[in-house]
This record gives structure tokens, C-alpha cells and sequence, in this order.
């Protein structure tokens, strides 16, 4: 029987990832076949462990308690040469964040570091939305998140306000002591050049005077 690896699109010459897709498919069926795409992710070769994580992502989106054990997995994975594996495992863990906080609370300076430091937009945008999914998950995650999802309204001139606005009305909801703070930081961004981060800081401010 082929491996599930051998199947994948990069494995089959599949430019339209349909085979990646049918792999996706065949993991729902089998969720024990996780296991190999997990250990094609952290592989050497890239074009593959960019599928893994593809992999990975659309399970996690469509079955995610069958990806929660392997978080340590797309942790590792955030480490990944494949600029395209990396996004692919924060994308994942974004979809599972509430479900895999333990694992996520250890990794607090790491998650930081990716933001400010990874190439990639893309990887930093996931990860944002790991954090921003985590701050909504207790009080205890709502502030060590906080300080961080601020950061990211002006780090890399404001490219990920968009996706850490959402992650601030999640701490506003459990820390009343920063509502302000983050009422003037939304307000100021509602005319924002990004169409993006205009919407979520309007949708923000409307959500805060409801709280009031």
C-alpha cells in the first residue's frame, strides 16, 4: 500500500493540491495516519513538509481534536526552513490554540520572537492569531498576551493590527482594567491606510461601547 507521504501533491507532481486534498480526506477517515504527516513536516525535504502542513492545517480546521497531539509537533515546526511549512504549522496551531493552551503558555517568549523577528508575513500573521485566539481563552492567558497584541498594532508598521484588534476585545471582555487602553489605541486606527485594520478597529470600538 503507498504511504500517505507518497500520495501528497508534491510526491505525485500535482500542481492544483487536489491530491493533497484527497490526503486531507483520507485523515479524517483515519486520523492515525497523522502521525506520518506529522514526521513529513518536520522533514528535510520542503516541498513535502509544505504539504504536511497543508495537511495539517486543513485537519485541524475540519477535525481539530485530532490534531491536538501533535502540537509539540507544529511547534517545532514554527522553526521550520520551509517558509511555507512554518506558516502552515502556525496556521494549525491557530485553529487549535483553545484547545492546546498548555502547550502554547510555555512557548510565550518564542511566540513573541516569531512576531517580531520571522521573514515571512505570512508565518507572522498565524501567529498573531495564535495569540490573539489564546487571549480569549482565560484571564491568565488574556494578560500574558496582552502586552504582546499591543506591540503588534505598530510593529512592522501596523501590517498585523488586523489580526491582534480581535485578540484586544478578548482581553477588554476579561481585563476591564485595560478597556481604555485598548478604547484609544482602536480609536486611533478606525481611519487606518488598510482597509483591514480599519474594519476589525471600527468593529472593536463598537464591541467596547457595549461594554461600557
Amino acid at each position: 500500500m503507498m504511504s500517505i507521504l507518497a500520495q501528497l501533491s508534491s510526491a505525485v507532481g500535482d500542481r492544483t493540491n487536489a491530491a493533497n486534498q484527497a490526503v486531507v480526506e483520507a485523515c479524517l477517515a483515519n486520523p492515525e495516519l497523522l502521525a506520518d504527516v506529522a514526521e513529513g513536516l518536520l522533514g528535510d525535504d520542503l516541498r513535502l513538509a509544505g504539504d504536511c502542513g497543508e495537511v495539517m492545517t486543513q485537519s485541524a480546521a475540519l477535525a481539530p481534536d485530532n490534531v491536538t497531539p501533535y502540537a509539540e509537533v507544529l511547534l517545532s515546526a514554527l522553526d521550520h526552513p520551509s517558509t511555507r511549512a512554518r506558516w502552515e504549522a502556525a496556521h494549525a496551531l491557530a485553529e487549535i490554540a483553545n484547545r492546546v493552551p498548555g502547550n502554547l503558555r510555555v512557548k510565550h517568549d518564542r511566540l513573541a520572537e516569531i512576531v517580531r523577528t520571522d521573514s515571512s508575513v505570512i508565518v507572522r500573521d498565524y501567529t498573531v492569531d495564535i495569540l490573539a485566539n489564546m487571549a480569549d481563552v482565560s484571564q491568565d492567558d488574556a494578560r500574558w498576551t496582552y502586552p504582546i497584541l499591543l506591540d503588534c498594532l505598530t510593529l512592522w508598521d501596523g501590517r498585523h493590527a488586523g489580526h491582534a484588534l480581535p485578540g484586544l476585545g478578548s482581553v477588554a471582555e476579561r481585563l476591564p482594567q485595560h478597556r481604555e487602553t485598548i478604547a484609544h489605541h482602536a480609536g486611533a486606527l478606525t481611519e487606518h491606510r488598510r482597509g483591514v485594520v480599519r474594519k476589525a478597529a471600527r468593529r472593536l470600538v463598537r464591541e467596547l461601547a457595549k461594554l461600557a
